[in-house]
């Protein structure tokens, strides 16, 4: 299971991969989400932080803002628990990363 850190606008994406083990939590946690409401998807900023894109086999799943989308399939997740985790996850070579992400996180989380 491949993750992308969607963040920089002209430079390659951050990636690494997830093992086995935190690969099946990432499909358990995701499946335990419910189904969003049928609201549109949040718009994405188009500089900065745009989430995570999780790259499962054929299946890309996009997490960001407190919705999980999967193809048409979205689910809601409002306390941004997959983002955090996955953040967690973030790889110790791309540890000052991991700032970026918590501020962009907060700042959405304040309503800005």
């Amino acid at each position: 299971m491949l993750v992308e850190l969607d963040l920089f606008s002209g430079r390659p994406a951050p990636r690494w991969r997830l093992d086995p083990g935190a690969a099946e939590e990432f499909r358990t946690l995701t499946a335990a989400l419910p189904p969003a409401r049928t609201a549109p998807q949040p718009q994405e900023p188009g500089l900065g932080y745009r989430g995570f894109v999780v790259t499962d086999g054929d299946k890309v799943t996009r997490v960001f803002a407190g919705r999980v989308t999967e193809g048409t399939t979205s689910r809601a997740d409002p306390d941004r628990s997959l983002e955090h985790w996955l953040l967690s996850r973030l790889p110790s070579p791309l540890s000052p990363l991991r700032p970026v992400v918590t501020a962009a996180l907060d700042e959405d989380d304040r309503g800005g």
